[in-house]
């Protein structure tokens, strides 16, 4: 890539250290092209190859999603037994992927940003190459097209003055109200942050992100703006906080819309994540209740049995835990009553060509409620399909998600592809209703966390409500951490590493 002699900080990335064990510890991530200077990343665990104390000890794990295949992973390294029960056939949550004709699928998360410091450490140790890109989108305005990268700099803003007038930063209003935006991600940089010791829960108040925009006077062309990508995957972002929506804003123009993703996608790390696990993990295995006797964990309760457990780490959508939990302390469900997740239908498919204008990662349509979000994936990563070919991916989230759900996977082809095809970028080679080498449908009641205000506040405060009421019990999941994958798969590291250490300190 030309640029390899470029330290981590001069690339933009953001990365925190995982705890202060992590800088003292040595390795490398692995970055195409890319190093690092030192004092970056760090692997706080011995490789799990390398030989470990066992203990006779049983963790379960109940869900094998991110956050629990990360705990999983973690207990390994310290010599503890997980036992990871997974209900559906095939553990991996909403980071599954699929291999089909040669070509690689992303079934739900797609990709890293740049304070994905637990996930860029996993990758590390799984040996799992990343690739670089800097987002490039076309966004559809005011009847025409428009392209942008997320630079920041002044001679930007100058050389794409009619793309920034469109955009709606080009008017007094907006000028005055997109600085406003801009100076207060740069003061809470630190804070808006998806990092695993992110401090964003001290900036989640009660304010909505609707009611931050109207604070800020920001004018609606520039809403669609901030709010377009959020809107087209996560839903309405405007009941959201304020903290968690800014976050995702600030994560792409803070970085200038850099973006990590291993070679042939997400699903290739989740899969080697579950592979490093494959041992541990139980499938079609449901778990009905977790059992709690004399102010302690148990076990849990299967279709078949009661597994006994030394400590039990639950795993599953935040919305899931309250049924999974009776026992919960009533402040505990109040809080878990907070967490809410969007809908999302994602259709792949597969093409003997490139779908989208040369050198767009993607296309928008802000202003349009039934248009999907358009991904070149191929553009991103050319290793997730055959030389020469494409793979398109279309993604839409809120209320429309839940109108396609229902219906047979051809007919959301058909309307999704239809609403792309009303207004195709120019140049684009979108297929037609019946092309394709190969289509997939992935339908999510429960896509991404979205954060109603005060959540992240209110998850801070679980585990000292569980400590005392209910013992050997850890909760781990998106929600439990900054709502991401990086959010889960740091919620399930330090559970596990909480769960160890507890099981450590009592007497054998």
């Amino acid at each position: 890539m030309g640029d390899s002699g470029r330290s981590w900080h001069d690339i933009g990335i953001r990365c925190r250290r995982l705890d202060d064990h992590h800088s003292r510890q040595a390795g490398h991530l692995r970055l195409r092209g890319w190093r690092r200077r030192p004092g970056g990343l760090r692997s706080d665990h011995p490789q799990l190859t390398e030989a470990a104390p066992v203990s006779t000890q049983r963790v379960v794990i109940v869900g094998g999603g991110f956050a629990g295949l990360s705990a999983a992973y973690t207990l390994k390294k310290r010599g503890i037994t997980p036992l990871v029960l997974e209900a559906l056939d095939r553990a991996g949550g909403r980071g599954k992927g699929e291999e089909v004709d040669g070509f690689s699928l992303d079934m739900g998360a797609f990709v890293f940003t740049s304070t994905y410091d637990t996930a860029f450490g996993l990758c590390e140790e799984l040996r799992l190459p990343l690739v670089r890109s800097q987002m490039k989108f076309g966004h559809f305005r005011n009847g025409r097209w428009v392209t942008t990268t997320p630079e920041q700099s002044m001679w930007n803003f100058v050389r794409h003055l009619r793309t920034a007038i469109t955009m709606g930063f080009g008017s007094p209003a907006g000028m005055r109200a997109g600085s406003k935006v801009m100076r207060q991600m740069h003061r809470e940089e630190d804070y808006l942050s998806f990092a695993s010791d992110s401090p964003l829960a001290e900036i989640d108040d009660d304010e909505t992100y609707g009611g931050y925009l109207k604070r800020l006077g920001v004018p609606r062309s520039l809403q669609l703006t901030l709010g377009g990508p959020l809107k087209m995957v996560l839903g309405d972002p405007e009941p959201a906080g304020q903290a968690l929506m800014r976050a995702y804003i600030g994560e792409t123009m803070l970085s200038s819309g850099t973006v990590f993703m291993p070679e042939r996608g997400i699903g290739s790390f989740n899969a080697a994540l579950a592979a490093a696990c494959s041992d541990a993990i139980r499938v079609s295995t449901p778990v009905r209740r977790i059992v709690v006797a004399d102010g302690a964990t148990t076990g849990v309760v299967t279709d078949g049995e009661t597994i006994e457990a030394d400590a039990v780490i639950c795993a599953v959508p935040g919305t899931k835990v309250p049924d999974l939990i009776p026992e919960l302390p009533a402040e505990t469900r109040r809080a878990l009553g907070t967490v809410d997740y969007s809908t999302g239908c994602r259709v792949v498919i597969g093409l003997d060509r490139s779908p989208l204008p040369a050198g767009w990662h993607g296309a928008l349509y802000p202003e349009d409620d039934d248009a999907p979000l358009l991904l070149d994936r191929s553009a991103f990563l050319p290793d997730c399909a055959p030389a020469g070919h494409g793979l398109l991916d279309l993604l839409i989230g809120r209320d429309r998600a839940r109108e396609l759900i229902p219906l047979d996977d051809s007919e959301i082809k058909r309307q999704m592809l239809g609403a792309a095809r009303r207004n195709a970028p120019p140049g684009s080679a979108l297929p037609g209703d019946d092309e394709g080498l190969f289509f997939r449908v992935y339908r999510w009641e429960e896509a991404l966390c979205m954060g109603s205000p005060g959540m992240l506040a209110a998850m801070t405060e679980i585990p000292g409500q569980l400590a005392g009421n209910i013992d050997n019990l850890f909760l781990a999941g998106d929600y439990m951490g900054i709502p991401s994958v990086n959010g889960a798969l740091s919620s399930g590291h330090k559970a596990a590493t909480q769960a160890a250490d507890l099981l450590s300190s009592r007497p054998t």
